[in-house]
């Protein structure tokens, strides 16, 4: 599902656009799958870190990459050089992929605390994972009531893109 390019400069709205988007609930996912996958195999904090930062750095270049690819033709004025063409494509792709990067960024915190030694490794990591499911059940809640000003429906809406996020937890469990 795509966005309209954003026209309204408010920093908040921009903000907001970038963080509550699709992108945004796919690197959440990602990162919880990426916990439930690195966490059983590294029992260094840094360890742990390193590797979910760096593959959520990687996919999110894949991600800009493909939707550079796929925007490449958007651009029919003949009058723009290929080069113009190429950066209106990149520019459509990361407009769009910037919440996947964020929000792999908030769960990074607490495994970085780990890594500080404020809190050992296990809490931080399910302390993640937890942190996930909240965010997915906000963004759940902010993507229904873009379009629905019931509130049980947004109420809906959480709880069914946080049961994913629990899903998750449970695949934790499960592996642990």
């Amino acid at each position: 599902m795509a966005h309209a390019p954003q026209t309204d400069l408010n920093p908040l709205r921009v903000l907001a656009s970038m963080v509550l988007s699709e992108s945004a609930v796919y690197g959440v996912i990602m990162v919880s799958g990426l916990l439930v996958i690195v966490a059983n195999k590294s029992d260094e904090p840094a360890e742990v870190l390193l590797k979910v930062l760096g593959t959520a750095i990687v996919f999110w270049l894949a991600h800009v990459y493909a939707g550079a690819v796929a925007h490449l033709g958007d651009d029919l004025d003949e009058t723009h050089s290929t080069a113009v063409k190429l950066a209106s494509a990149i520019q459509h792709s990361l407009g769009h992929l910037w919440g996947m990067l964020a929000s792999a960024a908030v769960p990074l915190i607490t495994l970085g605390a780990s890594v500080l030694g404020l809190i050992d490794q296990d809490r931080a990591i399910w302390g993640t994972l937890w942190l996930n499911v909240a965010l997915l059940a906000v963004l759940g809640y902010w993507g229904v009531s873009r379009w629905s000003p019931r509130l049980w429906m947004r109420l809906a809406g959480a709880l069914i893109t946080a049961a994913l996020g629990f899903a998750l937890v449970v695949l934790k469990v499960v592996i642990h």
